[in-house]
Formats: C-alpha cells, structure tokens, sequence
C-alpha cells in the first residue's frame, strides 16, 4: 500500500513538472529597426544552453522553448537583446546597430575584409538603403550630405545627368579629380565624356555611376584619403567609393519588389517681371524689354505655360534564394523620367545576374556576375547660351503673344517648299525660338553597357588562399543631333540644316591574382598580408561625323551621304595599359596596436618613352586602441588614435610623352606638340590623422580626421618658341595642396522600447591653396573661360579662382561714371572675384522610428565659395528680369551716392557678355531641406514575413536659406575649368512622391 502510495506521489509530481516545464514552439521575425529590413543570420539561443538556430533569409526563427526560458538575440554590429518567453509563442525583435562596429569588418581596398577596429585610415560605410529611401536616376545623389567629406554636385542636365564627386578638394589642374568606383573589387570603368567647356553650345554626355541600379547595392564604402586607396596606386589619388553587390543566399527564394513614382517641380529658376513690355516698331516686337509698361491685363506667365511638371517611375524586382552549393541573385529595374523641359525624356533598363558557387566542401568560391544596361535620352538639357530653348523663353518680351509662337512654331515656305522656323524677332545665335529648338533640332542619346566579372577563391587552409578576378566592361553609345533647315546660320551654315553623329565606345579589361594570409599567433600577434599583380587593359574608340560648315546637300534629309563635301569627320582610338604588382601586411598585438604598410609598383603605357615607365607608391599607418591599453570605465567604450602617411599618382592621358599624327577626311593631320621624353607621374603626398571615439554604451559616436595632401609634379601645356617646329609642349610643375578635416557625430536615444531617435552631425572643411607653378607660368593657367569671365591658376591663389571684369568704383564705393553717365567697367578681365569652392559642408539626419513607423529628415548646406550668374546677366540685360523691373519703378540705380543711373543705362552696361561681371557673382552659402521620408510597414500581411511598406518622400523640398538667382548646388558641368557656373542649365527642381516596397 505505501508503494503504491509513493507511486502516485511521484506521478503527480511528474504531470506537475511536465506541465511546468512544457516545451512549446515559439517564432518570430527579426527587423533591423533603422533599416527596416529582415536581418539574416541572427543567433537566437535559449540562455545558458546549447539550444538556438538562427534566422532565415526573412529574417524568421522558430524553436523549442519553455514559458521559463530566455531568449538571447545577437547579431554582429547589433546590441544583442535578451528577450523572456513567458506565455508568448510569437516574438518579434526589432534590433538596433552597436553604432560603432568595433567589431564589424568592413571591405578595404582591393575588396580585401579587415576589422573595422584596425583601420588606420578615414572610412566611411553607407548602407544601400541611403540610396533607396528616396530614390534618384542618378543614385549618387542620393547621397549628398550623408557623408563627411564627400561633396557632390550635380550638372544642371536632367535625369541622368552628370554629377561631379570630390574628396578632400581638386588636386589636378589637367587630370581627373573624382574617385575611383569599385564594384565589388573590381575598378570601374568611368571615362571622361563629352561636357560643356565653354559658354556656347555642349551636351552632358553622363557618367558611369548613372548606370547602376541602386536596387543592387548592398553598401558603399567610402575610401576618402590616399592612403585608403593607396593599393590601387595611379587610379585612386582622389579616393575611392567602394560599391559592394547584393549576392544570393542560401535559404528559400525570396522575391523583393520597389516602386518609387516622385512628381517634379521647379525649385529655383529666374525671376522674370511681367510690367515691362518690348518696343513695338509698326507690329514688330524688339528683341529687348526696354519698352514702356505693359498697359493691358499682366502678361501671361510663359514659364509656367512651357514648363511640365516632371515625373519618375523607377521599378525594381530582385529574386534571391539558394542551395547551400549554389545561390543565386536576379534583378531587373526599369527607369523612365519625363523632366520638367517639353520633350526630354529619359529610359534605362538594368538587368544583373549573380552566381555563387561553392565547391569541394566550400574550399573554392567562385562568383560569376554578367549587368546589362539599356538606355536612350531624347533631348538632354544642356548649358551655354547657344542653341538652348531656354535663351528665347527667357529673354520673350511680355507685352509679346507667347502662346502664338508656341503653337506656330515654324510656317511654311512656299518658296522652298518647307516649313521654316517662326519668331517674334530675327534669328540670331543667342535667340530662337523655343518650341523650334526642341522640336526641329532634336537630339538623342543610346546606351547599351555590358559588365561581366569573375571571380575564384580557393581555401588551401584557415589562413593561405589564393585569389582571382577577371572583369570586361564595355559601353556603346550613339548620339544624334539634327537641325533643321532654318535654324540659325551659326549652328547650320549653308541653309539646309545640320547633321551630327558621334559614336563613343569605352572599353575595360581588367584582371588581377593575390595570395592573402590571415593567422592569429599566441591569441596576441595578428597578421593580415596580401600581395598579387594586377593588369588594365583600357581603349577608347572616338568617332564624330558633322557637316559642320558645309551643311548638307538636300535639305532636312540626315544621313552622312547628305553631307556637303567632306564635312568633317574625326576618329581617335586611345589605348592605355596599366601594369602592377602590389602588397600589404597588417600586424596587430593584443588587439590594440595595429601597423599597416603598402606598396605598389605601376608600369604605365602613357609613360612610354621616359624613363619614368615604372614608379612606386608607399604607404604607412599606425592605429592605438587607447581604450584597450588603459582601463577607462564602462563610459567610455572605444578611443582609437590613428595616423597614415602614403605616396600615390594621377594617371595622365595616352600620347602625351609621344604624340601621334592625326588622320581626317582622308589626309594626315601632323601633330604640332613636341614629344615630353622626361615626363614624370603626377605623385600625391598625403598625411591624415584623426581619432574614434565611442561613448555611453556605443549610443553616442565621434570621429575627426585631420588630412594634408600635396599633388606635384602637375603637367601643363605652354607655347613653344616658333623655331621648334611645335605650337607647344608640356611641362611637370607646380604643388597644388589641400588641408582640412572631416568629422561626424552621432547619438542614438531609445526613449524606451518602441521609440528611437538618432540624429547625426557631419562637417568637413578644406582649404585648397597653390603653393608653386613655375617661372615660365608667371601669368597663371587659364582652365576656362567664357563670357569674360576666367578660370585660373595662379601660385599663391587656389583652385577654382574666378577672374574677370569689374565696376570701378571709388574709395566710398561710388560707382564710376563716364560724361554720358554710363557706368565704366575695368579695362581687363585679370581683377580676382572669389572662388567656386565652399570651405566648409555640412550635413544633419535624423532618423526616428515608433514601432512600425519611421521617419527620416536631412539638412545639408555649405558655407563660403561663388556661384557665377551668367543667366541673369543675360536677362539683366534684355530687360526681362524683376530686378529690372524694380530698378526702372525706383527711378534707376543708386550710384552709391544717391544720384540715379537710368536702369537701361546701368544694365546694358554692366550685364550680358563681357561686361561688369564682378556684379554676377554671388555667395554659394546655402541651406536647404535635401531629404525626408515617412513611412509605415504592414507586416505578415499576406503571409508570415510577406511585409509591405509604404513611405512618402520628398527631396530638396526649399532652401533655408539661399543668396544667388540659382541653385549654387548644380553646375553646367563636371569640367575641372566649369564649377560653379550657370548659363542657361535647367532650373534646380524639388521632388515628391511615395515609395512602395513589398516582399513575397
């Protein structure tokens, strides 16, 4: 009886216990909170036991727990969460970054992966999502004013347009001034294009970087100094922007879908008076706006009547999943934007595979990429006064019937038997109509981009692989441009139009081989060293086939056997060949001291026949953990010092130490530059140092970095003396030199677990500075030039200084006047006005999220540096303008001295070409709302992890502040000589929209 009694305890103990401790399955889906994005790979392990898995590709777990367990949440870069089970059976985490990434490897030159700790220069990681959130068809737009340091400024050209990227200053007067792109490793081929160099007719013939479909980026980092980049050697003096790819992964497929659709307005363009009309001579209207006030109803305005309200759709699908051998990633993104201008439209359509492999029991990797891009633009807005719509839209008098000319366009001519052009005045090279101009001088532009990589890692143990890549990159491009009979005899001489066909066909082959060792010795000794080869194989064909002069034969009929004559026909093929060998060794101790050394060594074809065919760049850096070494409290979680010094090199042109004959039209064209048989590599000394600092349990971050770069040994072209047989020769001179800093930094707040809020601060400063030319340079470099306006060099000046004419003035300020009481302006154009470069950039984001909800707002400015204003003195001087119309309401314009000049006086005197232009420019100080976004995620809504988000977005909203007429942020062009200008571009434009993102 008492054995059956102690039976029946010891059952009801059992069902007690059981029930207690009952195993149930708990799941979930774990986000990144800032990124609003699954993390995949997250460690979900039952604290203080062995039981865990990790999330999948949809950021989802699920695993046996009890109500009494603790779940642990960790992830690298992230604040590991502890999280109770209770009586729950569905947790969902939304995890926050470690901001600091101590610990977070990040991908160095030449892809090689180093600890983010260990760094001994500048860096700076973007997630991709910088470059979704609100999307642009140029994506590296959307990145301005997120990143110390890096300044971008867009040309004034539409979708697709250029964009100028600099970082730490302009270093070369002739070379090129942006960084390097690498994708995934691999350099990217960026050659220079057609752009606008003087004030008359160009076109904006893009960029690389415009091709890539954002969709397809998982980070950048941003590789900002030489010594970062000192293992690309020649190719990375101004920096590199490392682009890494998304890549398939092993787990279910996943399809990823995004729609953004922003509408389009203008933001900053001319501000034209409506009171003053032209003078009317029986019912001809003059060309100016210097007649009496308009005395009927307020003309109607034409800038609203011409201009459309621009729109984008830009659609993205990328379909990613594997097997643990193979993974696999396809994406396809198709682009179309209408501008703002009648019939400029722009289609891109990207297509990328990716193939992983992993073979023998993973020892080998290999990695196959193949992106195709489509793309075709019609009627690219361009700069210059010449041949732009924007000339004869501006400057129309107001008492004049727009609409008219609008719809009558062009009237036809019996005589000739064809429609000919139809205007208010005659048909110059400044004004024409400007319906005409899009419509019967029409130009388009063909992309077909093919890129295809390879790469191959084999593991021979732990610590030895050996690696290899192979990548091809070529681009075909197509542009037309067709004028129509009756268009101006400037730009179609002879009456019957103009026909104009270039063919641009960049080509890259690149390859390179490095063996990589990676060992840790007594847990104290780290050693990470590489050392390969490498090779760049790069040719340009050039091709432009124009009547020019002559014209064509029949009118309007456009095809080269149309052209009169010979025309003229021109081709050049540049080819360039790089060789190299190159390695770097990091030893760390203890995980707090951290030594970096590089070498490279380049044989570089353009500088065949010198005897400076092979040059060596070094490079040097030292990091100290300072926390690691010195017991400094929980407060303080990292102090790193850190300093590099490195030597690299510009890459010049092909054929400048040998130059080559040139062929036209069937005959030899003789080459009249004499050979530079010592020409030596543009060589950039470069020092930086600079300290992180993490504090607070990582919510609040710091980093500063102090940097000195010297560019010697610039080359230039001077005039030869006439019994040398040459025009001209080159010469190596001058040091041009940039200092500055860059800092940023950053708190996250959790006000408590559903409310976040991270604000970040980020400024840079840099002072650019000539420190020598040469003697046989004494009167300065001219680097552009356009309506009397100058671009020099000049020792003891700086890049990007403005020269030009100026209103004389007494010592009180008092405008000089002649006997007429015309205002007298200087008799050179060698007087200083200023400088297009702004010292200092800034930039403040900040991101806030609430349970599912998140909101991004960003302000970025720039303080100090000159815009130049060329379209407003154009419209000054016609009269169109509200300045104007203000100044003849006054009376004319105060002399300084209370004594009136009349306002025609004064403006036809002192604006349009080659006048005052001390008077034209402007500070390019200016704040402005760049980016914000609200958004809301609906998750699990069709399925578990099948989520949808929606944000509504915006982009450079309205300025906070503004002193030029224009947009001092966009430029006509990417010309080292054309910062800072604008003549005529299109009108700075603000975006709207909403973005959609669902995955399935």
């Amino acid at each position: 009886m008492k054995k059956r009694l102690v039976l029946l305890v010891l059952f009801c103990i059992s069902i007690c216990t059981s029930a207690l401790f009952a195993q149930k399955r708990v799941s979930g889906i774990v986000m990144d909170k800032e990124m609003n994005m699954p993390l995949i790979g997250v460690n979900v392990v039952v604290q203080g036991t062995t039981n865990g898995t990790v999330t999948d590709l949809d950021g989802n777990f699920s695993l046996e727990v009890n109500d009494r367990d603790v779940l642990i949440f960790s992830y690298l870069g992230m604040l590991t969460i502890t999280e109770a089970v209770g009586n729950r059976t569905i947790i969902n985490v939304n995890m926050v970054s470690d901001t600091q990434k101590i610990n977070e490897v990040v991908v160095t030159a030449m892809g090689i992966e180093r600890k983010a700790k260990s760094l001994t220069y500048a860096t700076q990681q973007l997630a991709g999502n910088e470059l979704t959130r609100a999307k642009d068809a140029n994506m590296i737009n959307s990145l301005q004013g997120k990143a110390a340091g890096l300044v971008i400024t867009p040309n004034a050209t539409g979708a697709g347009g250029s964009s100028k990227i600099l970082l730490r200053g302009n270093k070369s007067a002739w070379g090129n001034n942006q960084p390097l792109i690498v994708i995934d490793g691999i350099p990217m081929n960026n050659p220079e294009t057609t752009q606008l160099a003087e004030e008359y007719e160009g076109r904006d013939g893009g960029d690389a970087l415009a091709n890539l479909n954002p969709d397809d980026i998982a980070s950048l980092n941003v590789l900002k100094g030489a010594s970062a980049a000192a293992l690309y050697g020649s190719m990375a003096a101004n920096g590199v922007i490392m682009i890494t790819t998304k890549k398939g992964r092993e787990g279910a497929t996943r399809v990823d879908f995004s729609s953004n659709i922003t509408l389009e307005t203008r933001l900053s363009s001319p501000k034209l008076q409506s009171e003053y009309g032209a003078v009317v001579t029986g019912d001809q209207l003059g060309a100016t706006s210097w007649g009496e006030k308009i005395s009927n109803a307020p003309a109607k305005n034409r800038m609203k009547d011409f201009f459309r309200v621009g729109s984008s759709y830009i659609n993205s699908v990328t379909i990613n999943g594997g097997t643990e051998k193979v993974q696999s990633f396809v994406s396809y993104a198709n682009t179309t934007s209408l501008g703002i201008m009648p019939t400029n439209n722009f289609y891109r359509h990207n297509m990328s595979v990716r193939e992983t492999f992993n073979l023998f029991g993973d020892r080998l990797t290999v990695e196959t990429s193949l992106s195709y891009i489509d793309q075709k633009a019609t009627n690219r807005p361009h700069g210059g006064t010449y041949n732009n719509p924007l000339t004869g839209l501006y400057t129309f008098p107001a008492n004049g019937d727009f609409n008219y000319y609008k719809n009558e366009y062009e009237v036809f001519d019996g005589g000739r038997n064809l429609y000919a052009q139809n205007w208010y005045t005659t048909i110059g090279d400044f004004s024409s109509n400007p319906y005409w101009v899009l419509n019967r001088t029409q130009s388009t532009e063909k992309r077909n981009r093919f890129m295809a990589s390879a790469k191959a890692n084999l593991k021979i143990t732990d610590y030895l692989n050996i690696q290899g890549r192979l990548s091809v990159d070529q681009t075909y491009d197509k542009y037309e441009r067709k004028w129509h009979a009756t268009t101006s005899e400037i730009w179609a001489p002879g009456g019957n139009g103009r026909f104009r066909t270039e063919r641009f066909e960049p080509k890259q082959f690149y390859g390179d081989m490095m063996v990589n060792f990676n060992k840790t010795f007594n847990e104290s000794w780290e050693v990470n060293a590489s050392v390969g080869t490498s090779f760049m194989d790069t040719k340009t064909l050039k091709a432009v086939i124009d009547s020019d002069k002559l014209g064509l034969d029949q009118p309007n009929f456009f095809v080269p056997e149309n052209i009169r004559g010979n025309g003229s026909e021109r081709v050049s093929s540049p080819q360039k060949r790089l060789n190299s060998v190159f390695g770097t060794a990091q030893v760390g101790y203890k995980g707090m001291i951290y030594l970096d050394v590089t070498g490279r060594n380049d044989w570089s074809s353009t500088l065949a026949f010198t005897n400076n065919i092979s040059y060596f760049y070094p490079s040097v850096g030292l990091t100290l953990l300072v926390n690691e070494m010195v017991p400094m409290g929980d407060w303080i979680n990292l102090l790193k010092l850190r300093g590099s010094y490195s030597i690299v090199g510009n890459d010049i042109p092909a054929y400048i130490t040998y130059p080559m004959d040139g062929y036209n039209l069937g005959a030899l064209e003789a080459n009249d530059r004499a050979p530079f048989d010592e020409m030596k590599p543009e060589k950039m000394h470069s020092m930086e140092f600079g300290f992180d600092l993490a504090m607070l349990d990582n919510h609040l971050n710091m980093d500063f970095t102090y940097y000195k770069t010297n560019n010697k040994n610039q080359y230039f072209q001077i005039s030869a003396p006439l019994a040398s047989g040459y025009s001209s020769y080159y010469i190596n001179a001058g040091d041009i030199q940039n200092t500055g800093f860059e800092a940023s930094v950053s708190y996250r707040y959790d006000i408590n677990r559903e409310w976040s809020w991270k604000p970040d601060f980020n400024i840079s400063y840099n002072n650019n500075k000539i420190k020598k030319l040469d003697d046989r340079l004494a009167d300065g470099v001219q680097l552009g030039s356009g309506a009397g306006f100058r671009f020099m060099l000049k020792e003891g000046g700086s890049f990007g200084d403005i020269y030009g004419y100026v209103l004389e003035r007494d010592e009180n300020g008092v405008i000089q006047v002649s006997d007429s009481n015309v205002p007298v302006r200087s008799s050179s154009n060698d007087n200083y006005l200023g400088n297009v470069n702004s010292k200092w950039h800034l930039g403040w984001g900040n991101t806030v999220t609430y349970k599912d909800f998140s909101f991004y707002l960003l302000v970025d400015g720039k303080i100090g540096g000159h815009t130049i204003g060329m379209t407003q003195s154009y419209l000054d001087y016609y009269g169109v303008t509200q300045d104007t119309a203000d100044a003849r309401n006054n009376g004319g314009v105060d002399r300084g001295n209370g004594e009136k000049i009349p306002a025609e006086t004064y403006y036809q005197s002192v604006a349009g070409k080659d006048s005052a232009s001390s008077e034209y420019v402007y500070s390019a100080t200016n704040f402005r709302l760049r980016e914000i976004s609200l958004g809301y995620t609906f998750r699990n809504l069709i399925a578990p992890s099948k989520n949808l988000s929606i944000s509504l977005i915006a982009r450079n909203l309205f300025f906070l502040y503004k002193d030029s007429p224009h947009d001092p942020g966009m430029s006509v062009s990417t010309h080292n000589g054309w910062q800072g200008f604008d003549s005529f571009g299109l009108p700075a434009t603000r975006s709207y929209g909403i973005n959609i993102k669902a995955t399935f």
